[in-house]
């Protein structure tokens, strides 16, 4: 039941990019985005990169891997425009997988 929700809350959140444009909150969907070659998940052509597929803003939360890494997307869960975005990132070519961050820590 928990994954379903999480998973309505990843859809109702992709949406339009600049509706995306707002500051992190607790509610701000947080996801796990896997590259197909280690980058740094900090640096900030990554994070320009991220935004100008998808169109949306994220902010780094750590590292997992030398190719995953988690970020929170800068917009409500409640913004489709999150959604949308999230979908668009998903079609990129230098994008293994992208999945929610069910085991994100509380903040």
């Amino acid at each position: 039941m928990k994954a379903i929700g999480r998973l309505l809350l990843l859809a109702a959140c992709l949406g339009g990019a600049k509706a995306c444009a707002t500051p992190p909150t607790a509610t701000a969907p947080q996801v796990i985005i896997s590259f197909t070659q280690p980058v740094d998940g900090a640096a900030p052509i990554t994070l320009a990169r991220l935004a100008s597929a998808s169109g949306a803003e994220f902010t780094f939360v750590s590292s997992l891997s030398p190719r995953s890494h988690a970020y929170r997307l800068r917009c409500p869960a409640s913004d489709p425009a999150c959604a949308h975005a999230l979908a668009a990132l998903k079609m990129q070519a230098f994008i293994e997988y992208l999945s929610p961050d069910t085991r994100k820590d509380p903040r």
